[in-house]
């Protein structure tokens, strides 16, 4: 293989895996989060809640990718991580400017990285996947999980919602100036290449059939996450007067929920155990 952005010709299997992803990746470019922020809908408290909340994952990005470098065993394929982890490294602190830009702070977002604050359960998921999958799968999984499908769809994302974000300038307690914009600028631009470069990688190392099922199965898996972890880092900052009413199907299956729980309460009975030996039974009270 000759320089780094020189391509080569997808085999069969790499056009099913597309085809294999299509509907998550379109379901999340076309879901709540992606229409809310392209069309400015989602409240400043929304849009403060997905920054805050996603920031230790963009945090720990370059980490992953520090683990799937430990499995490279070409100079194409080390050059490649080894500049990404710089760039998403980068990444992390225009992460942070655009928190700042949102109102945020800078040590709120550091403190949820380290620990002290607990992130959502669906965003903690995407986080535990991409550990899981840069250190126990194979370097094709990982790869294709990390940088083609999380870089790749971070492209489309920007692609889509940087005008609507921008457009958030003169709302109050936004301060939308260059730098809070930059995350979206960037990857609106090189996100175009890395996710093509990921997949010369994956073509590489993924030379048999279980292998290029296993990386169709993690880049899918991904995206699922990703779309959950956006979905519910926004909806849960949604404020109270915002949310709609619950419809009578809500409330009767909320009282149906209520039901099973008291229902749920029964005491232990009394039972009489005997010792396999035959000593005597006796009564737990």
């Amino acid at each position: 293989m000759g320089t780094m952005n020189e391509l080569t010709a997808h085999p069969q299997w790499v056009d099913s895996l597309h085809g294999y992803v299509k509907p998550y990746w379109d379901g999340l470019l076309d879901g709540d989060w992606a229409r809310g922020v392209a069309s400015a809908e989602l409240t400043v408290p929304e849009m403060q809640g997905w920054i805050l909340q996603i920031y230790p994952f963009i945090h720990a990005f370059p980490k992953f990718l520090a683990e799937a470098l430990i499995k490279v065993e070409d100079d194409y394929s080390r050059s490649f991580l080894i500049d990404n982890i710089r760039v998403e490294k980068a990444h992390a602190e225009h992460w942070i400017w655009m928190g700042m830009g949102f109102g945020l702070k800078r040590e709120e977002m550091l403190d949820l990285t380290e620990g002290n604050r607990p992130v959502l359960r669906d965003v903690q998921s995407l986080t535990d996947w991409l550990w899981y999958i840069n250190t126990k799968g194979s370097l094709a999984e990982a790869v294709a999980a990390t940088s083609f499908a999380i870089e790749g769809i971070a492209g489309d994302i920007a692609h889509k919602v940087l005008a609507g974000f921008e457009s958030y300038k003169g709302r109050p307690g936004v301060e939308m100036g260059p730098k809070t914009s930059k995350w979206f600028r960037e990857h609106a631009h090189y996100d175009d290449v890395h996710p093509k470069i990921a997949m010369e990688i994956v073509k590489r190392y993924a030379t048999s059939e279980r292998t290029q099922m296993r990386v169709m199965l993690a880049a899918k898996r991904s995206i699922q996450l990703l779309d959950q972890a956006l979905e519910a880092a926004h909806k849960a900052y949604t404020p109270a007067e915002e949310l709609p009413a619950p419809g009578a199907d809500k409330r009767d299956s909320d009282r149906r929920s209520d039901r099973r729980a008291a229902a749920g309460f029964i005491c232990f009975p009394d039972r009489r155990f005997g010792d396999r030996r035959g000593r005597a039974r006796r009564t737990v009270n």
